[in-house]
């Protein structure tokens, strides 16, 4: 085989390679996975506000100051994890509250939402997100349950 012949080789055998790295080389083209949607400010009706980050809630009350929460706030027990959750545990979580039960199923109609988990010490605070500016904040602690309305600022 000539010097020809070797560059012919060459050039079929590094086309075959680019072809064949193509669909690899599109996946990681793809680009970044989508932004968490609960990532941003929320407020309720009394303009307290709460703000998720990546890896960590500040809660900041009407004209108070902001707390970024952590183990020092929850007696060394802090732990945020977002996702999706199925509401129909929701349901029965309060049985000494009906009120709440079926306030909780009025508005959990979806089978599941996406979700900010927060634990603190021994209670936590689920954030359902219902729409792209309505959450749903249920906090438990010790059995005992609440609901808040918070709306995307």
């Amino acid at each position: 085989m000539g010097a020809r012949g070797i560059a012919d080789f060459a050039g079929r055998l590094a086309a075959t390679i680019s072809l064949a790295l193509l669909p690899t080389g599109c996946f990681v083209l793809e680009g970044p996975p989508p932004a968490n949607p609960l990532i941003g400010t929320w407020s309720n009706a009394d303009n307290d506000r709460v703000t998720f980050s990546d890896s960590s809630v500040v809660v900041t009350p009407n004209n108070g100051k902001a707390v970024t929460m952590g183990p020092g706030d929850c007696n060394g027990v802090f732990k945020i994890a977002y996702g999706r959750m199925a509401t129909a545990p929701f349901a029965t979580l309060f049985p000494s509250q009906p009120d709440l039960e079926a306030q909780l199923k009025k508005v959990l109609v979806a089978a599941d939402y996406p979700v900010a988990e927060v634990t603190c010490d021994q209670g936590g605070t689920t954030y359902f997100m219902l729409d792209d500016r309505q959450v749903l904040a249920v906090y438990r602690d010790a059995g005992i349950g609440g609901l808040e309305h918070l709306t995307r600022m």
